[in-house]
Formats: structure tokens, C-alpha cells, sequence
């Protein structure tokens, strides 16, 4: 992850984007030092710790001159990116050599260069300190590369990152399950609680997301205003997760089962004509890949409802309102033998 960002960090500088090149540099020995000592709470001393460690020794000449130590890069760290402004505090350095009267940095493709300026005249000290900005960069990128690759083992990084390009061409993937209801359950557990909600039998929320952008992509103007940065808005009803005790789950897995009582054959031919009815008209009529991924959704919305309106209805709940109004009209001729307009 690190040659990550000081490939960025190379970009900007060639770019001449000193100030992004800067903020980048400055915050890798945040991340060294979190590796190098992970059960050190204070980030100064982390930071000013690993910064002299594998820095300290480049920079100071034993001289007893301003060198561009570990707690003036700190301080210009904290300045930089919590204040905006690239100087730094000289109040808050405790080394009283690098305690500098004046501080500047040099932005440009020209000589890498630390430069520093110690006049002592009878009781007067004047400390100042030009750095160049390139130079910076470079030297905080090398020495964090170098101890990125000789301690892997200490790094932990926890992300995700995938490019528009390979997300939209339907190849990157999406965590399995359904992660809201994992959060959830998680936090139940961490409280103490033995309830757990349970997830949805027709869809996760994965697969909610995954509907979305198809629907987006399969729509050209959708499509191309989602390309665009424009905002859509797409309409949905949520389901309530269900949540359940443990315990109550386990009961209800060790009871007997009900025996089933024999229906008559006549009651009992009728469903299974009707859904053999649908599932052909399914496979006739709804042959895009994004329908057969709702198969199911779309022939128990059909099966489980007595009205027209009970059937535009379930499908609201898994589609937004255009597609349902594709997916109803499609559906009409099923439809006829149902009471409602």
C-alpha cells in the first residue's frame, strides 16, 4: 500500500502539485510509525521517534546546526494539514538548536536542497531554514519505502479500492452477504444481546446495490447521467430487518415438525398449474440477465397475490418504480384473470 501512495506522491511532484506531493509525504510517518510502534498511544512520539530513527541520522551533521529534525517536520505536519499553512511553530520545538527565528520552503523542478543559516553575534542567534519541497518529498519517500519493504509484516492496512472502469464492467465484487445486517448482528453481540436479526430471504442489500446499477446501466440516459456526476434518485421501499432470539431459533429447529394434511387433489393440482403457467410466461418473457437474477422475486410477487394492486405492490419492493412499471406491463396478459384495473 505504501508504493501506493509514493507513486502519488512521484505523479504530483511531476505534475508540479507540491502541495498534494507534501500533504502525502508528510503523512507516511504517521504510517511507519504506527507500524513501528503499535502500542505507543502518543502519535508526536511515534511520528518523531521513527522519523529520527530512519531519518535523524541523514539530516544532522553533528555540528550542532539547525537540521531538519524529526520534530520540526512534525510541527510542520500539524501546521500544514490541520492549520494550512506550511510553516511551522518554532514555540513548540524543544530542541533548542532547531528552535528556528525563520522557516521557508521552495517549490519548484530545480536543486533539492535543505539549506540552513546559523549567525551567532556576541549574545544574538538568528536559526533560519530553506527547504525545498521536491527534496522533502523525496527523502521521506525513499526511507518509507525502504522500511515498508523490509517490515511488511507490520503493516495492516483494512480497505477496499476498485476503479470505475472495472466496478461498471460488472468483474469487480461485491462483499457476499449482506453486510448492514452482519453490522448489525455484530453490535448485538458486542452489547451482550442473544438477538440477532435475520436476513432476508429475497434479497441482501448487496444485492439491492447490485439491482440499482443495473438498472442504471441497462437505461442509456440513466446511464450516461450517472457517467456525468449527475445526481439520480431511484425510489425503493425498504424492508425492516426481521430480528429474532437465539434461543427462540433453536426451539424452533428441535420441535417435530407438523404433519401435513393431505389436501384435496383438486386444491392441490391448481398451484402447481398456475406456477407451472408462470414460470413458462417467466422464461418467455423475461430473458435479460438482470430479470433471471430476480426470478424468484418476480413469480412469488405473481403467485402470492390475489389482486393486481397486491402484485404492483410486491414488486415496489424490490424494484424502483420505472422498472416495476416495465416489469407490470410485461406481466399483463398473466394478469387478466386478477381483479383490479
Amino acid at each position: 500500500m505504501v508504493e501506493i501512495y509514493v507513486n502519488d506522491i512521484e505523479n504530483a511532484l511531476k505534475n508540479k502539485s507540491y502541495f498534494s506531493a507534501l500533504a502525502m509525504s508528510l503523512a507516511l510517518p504517521d504510517i511507519c510509525g504506527a507500524a513501528e510502534y503499535p502500542n505507543e498511544t502518543s502519535t508526536a512520539k511515534r511520528y518523531i521517534e521513527w522519523y529520527n530513527k530512519y531519518l535523524g541520522e541523514y539530516m544532522s551533521d553533528d555540528s550542532g546546526n539547525p537540521y531538519l529534525s524529526g520534530e520540526i517536520v512534525y510541527n510542520l505536519r500539524n501546521t500544514f494539514l490541520h492549520a494550512g499553512s506550511p510553516n511551522i511553530d518554532s514555540n513548540k520545538i524543544k530542541d533548542e538548536a532547531n528552535q528556528l527565528d525563520g522557516f521557508g520552503l521552495i517549490l519548484g523542478d530545480g536543486t533539492e536542497m535543505c539549506m540552513t543559516l546559523f549567525i551567532k553575534f556576541s549574545i544574538v542567534k538568528l536559526r533560519a531554514m530553506i527547504v525545498d519541497v521536491t527534496y522533502l518529498c523525496k527523502i521521506i519517500c525513499d526511507r518509507s519505502l525502504w522500511y515498508y519493504k523490509n517490515n511488511t509484516n507490520k503493516f495492516h492496512f483494512d480497505f477496499s479500492i476498485d476503479t470505475q472502469d472495472h466496478f461498471y464492467s460488472g468483474e469487480g465484487k461485491l462483499p457476499s452477504g449482506d453486510p448492514i445486517i452482519e453490522a448489525l448482528n455484530q453490535k448485538l453481540e458486542q452489547s451482550g444481546d442473544t438477538r440477532r436479526f435475520q436476513e432476508s430471504q429475497d434479497h441482501t442489500t448487496v444485492d439491492v446495490i447490485t439491482g440499482d446499477f443495473n438498472y442504471i446501466f441497462s437505461n442509456e440516459e440513466l446511464k450516461q447521467k450517472f457517467l456525468n456526476g449527475e445526481k439520480i434518485k431511484l425510489v425503493r421501499t425498504m424492508h425492516t430487518p426481521v430480528i429474532t432470539s437465539n434461543t427462540e431459533s433453536t426451539v424452533k429447529k428441535e420441535s417435530a415438525p407438523k404433519k401435513k394434511t393431505a389436501s384435496p387433489s383438486k386444491k392441490k393440482t391448481k398451484p402447481d398449474k398456475r406456477e407451472a403457467q408462470v414460470r413458462s410466461f417467466f422464461g418467455q418473457h423475461f430473458k435479460e440477465k438482470k430479470y433471471k437474477q430476480k426470478k424468484e422475486i418476480i413469480i412469488q410477487a405473481i403467485l402470492k397475490s390475489k389482486t393486481k394492486q397486491q402484485v404492483n405492490n410486491a414488486l415496489m419492493k424490490s424494484f424502483a418504480s420505472e422498472e416495476t412499471g416495465v416489469i407490470y406491463k410485461r406481466l399483463s396478459p398473466l394478469l387478466a384473470s386478477l381483479p383490479g384495473i
